[in-house]
């Protein structure tokens, strides 16, 4: 597998593997996975998270990057490592400038003292 040699906010060097890939949906259907394996070679298997992937290497990810639209979260952390989650964007993520306040509540989006009639940046 190959490896990602980085800099960290201390402007030191560090490596870490490839993350791994998982998409959070329930379901997708067969010929969206199919798609995405003939163009990235990625073998996505369901989870109880969603669908998961190992890249072996950063040409897989660019491919996936290029085959569909996704909003992403990385992780690094204690409780997930080098995770990279996806989720399928349906346009949404850049058409959005702002959010009202109700649609933070009902999103369960922290306000940080915003009241009704505030809208959130996205």
């Amino acid at each position: 597998m190959k490896t990602l040699t980085l800099i960290n906010g201390n402007n030191q060097p560090y490596t870490i593997n490839l993350p791994k890939i998982i998409m959070l949906t329930k379901s997708i259907n067969d010929t969206a996975l199919a798609h995405i394996t003939e163009n990235t070679g990625l073998q996505f298997t369901f989870t109880g998270w969603g669908y998961e992937a190992q890249p072996t290497n950063g040409e897989q990810i660019a491919a996936l990057f290029l085959t569909y639209n996704f909003k992403t979260r990385y992780y690094n952390n204690a409780q997930q490592k080098n995770t990279l989650y996806l989720k399928f964007d349906h346009h949404v993520g850049f058409d959005v400038d702002s959010i009202c306040f109700d649609c933070c509540q009902e999103n369960h989006i922290n306000t940080n003292g915003l009241k009704p009639g505030d809208r959130l940046a996205c």
